[in-house]
């Protein structure tokens, strides 16, 4: 059976981003230097994932968004709904 393709870092920005509007209900500003963050997360959970091979992906992306929003709840500046 062939490897099943891994996720793209489009597709990991997206889960991310998901995660914390949607899921987690989390509102912050967007500005570029957060999208910069959160594109250099994307590439570290796609590196992981291709490193690791029984890495399983929401696992990983659920826990790198979970540190951004523990970065924006710590930031005076970030209004966390």
């Amino acid at each position: 059976m062939p490897r099943q393709e891994r996720l793209s870092k489009a597709d990991a920005l997206t889960f991310m981003l998901t995660y914390i509007v949607v899921e987690r209900g989390c509102t912050f500003e967007l500005n570029p230097p957060r999208l910069f963050q959160m594109m250099t997360m994307a590439s570290t959970a796609v590196e992981q994932l291709e490193s690791e091979e029984d890495a399983i992906p929401h696992e990983v992306l659920e826990a790198l968004a979970l540190t951004l929003i523990e970065h924006l709840q710590s930031d005076p500046q970030t209004r966390l709904a």
